[in-house]
């Protein structure tokens, strides 16, 4: 914790941290009423400065009232999205002279303001109000900070597992091709099946990865003009390369569109392409590639003559059950492609394919209708 003067007396118990309250009040009669009531607390201890200090001072909660909000919302929505976990606003307001504070927030504050409070506190200030929305901001606070520092934990795992699983996946596959000398053709069958489970596993760990990004992302990624050609035909030629004994068709041309979207387009067809082999079970693989250019979107059909997935199951298979990714019939790779999909405003559908298996139909709005959407 940074070392900070603050405006409070009295040594803090050993058994309680101190949740510091920065008190920016413009207001003298509420800035006193909010300093003495928190002088006598043993949980909290005031920062001095007042909004001066809004943007260099180490706080977990933060007391403004409209005045100060106003002159300083940049630096409060600044500090919020520097923080670690959650910085609570608590507003010192005069929402008692209305009906109810969200009638209050529609006659003085705007929504770009408004967003930007957890609690509100009316004046005059009453200590059995002030001390119950204090406590469930440091609540908030102290949550915040736990799963901040939990998740953190967790992506640290999940790239050194991530890392170790491919090492070792890398070492497997190595051996497995130099086995394939030395067996006759049953053994070597078995080969090419460790092989394909091998590269299965590799797929598996990038997929995760790219989870994982999109769980890093803002909740609005930034998106770009991305050449649906590029993205798709690339995708297409890797594949061929990789699995060898089965088919890629496209049917027709790939239109020179191109989708608001990331770098993570390319995902999408890569776990669609690798998903229609992986899960086929004829001797030959076919995977049948269209896509169709409409007036503002394009439709990319992904079909395969596998053994197709039942309509009971298609929602399962993309994590669109109550159970996610913990239901048996899902799997990572379409979940990826679902949540990427819907961020680029467009939309997955499975359906049956006239070679049997199942079709995968990706809706995705073409650049230029994208801002209208």
């Amino acid at each position: 914790m940074t070392s900070e003067h603050h405006e409070s007396a009295g040594p803090p118990s050993e058994t309680v941290r101190r949740t510091r309250v920065m008190p920016a009040i413009s207001n003298p009669g509420n800035r006193r009423v909010l300093l003495e009531w928190v002088r006598a607390q043993e949980e909290y201890v005031a920062v001095s400065g007042g909004q001066d200090r809004l943007r260099d001072a180490e706080y977990d909660i933060c007391v403004l009232d409209e005045r100060t909000l106003r002159q300083n919302v940049t630096v409060v929505r600044d500090r919020r999205r520097a923080e670690t976990g959650a910085l609570p606003v608590l507003l010192v307001s005069s929402a008692s002279d209305f009906a109810s504070v969200e009638a209050w927030a529609r006659h003085t504050m705007d929504q770009n303001l408004w967003e930007f409070v957890d609690e509100v506190v009316t004046t005059p200030i009453e200590h059995v109000e002030l001390r119950s929305r204090l406590e469930n901001l440091r609540r908030i606070r102290d949550q915040s900070i736990a799963v901040a520092q939990k998740t953190e934990q967790l992506l640290l795992l999940n790239r050194i597992t991530r890392h170790d699983i491919r090492n070792e996946m890398n070492v497997i596959t190595g051996w497995a091709g130099q086995l394939e000398d030395h067996v006759d053709e049953a053994g070597q069958e078995i080969c090419e099946r460790v092989l394909d489970s091998s590269h299965n596993v590799v797929d598996l760990t990038r997929a995760v990865r790219e989870f994982v990004e999109i769980l890093e992302m803002d909740d609005d990624p930034e998106l770009k003009p991305i050449a649906l050609e590029n993205a798709l035909a690339d995708e297409i030629v890797k594949r061929r390369s990789l699995f060898e004994d089965a088919e890629f068709v496209v049917d027709g041309e790939i239109p020179p569109v191109q989708i608001q979207a990331n770098e993570l387009l390319s995902s999408v067809f890569r776990n669609l392409l690798n998903n229609s082999v992986q899960h086929n079970n004829s001797r030959t693989p076919r995977v049948t590639v269209t896509v169709t250019r409409r007036t503002a979107s394009v439709v990319v059909t992904i079909a395969d003559n596998g053994p197709g997935i039942p309509s009971d199951r298609r929602d399962a298979v993309l994590g669109r059950t109550e159970d996610g990714l913990d239901h048996p019939s899902a799997g990572v790779g379409l979940y990826l492609v679902d949540t990427l999909v819907e961020q680029y405003g467009g939309t997955v559908r499975i359906t049956d394919s006239t070679d049997g298996g199942a079709a995968v139909v990706v809706t995705l709005p073409t650049d230029s209708q994208v801002g209208d959407r």
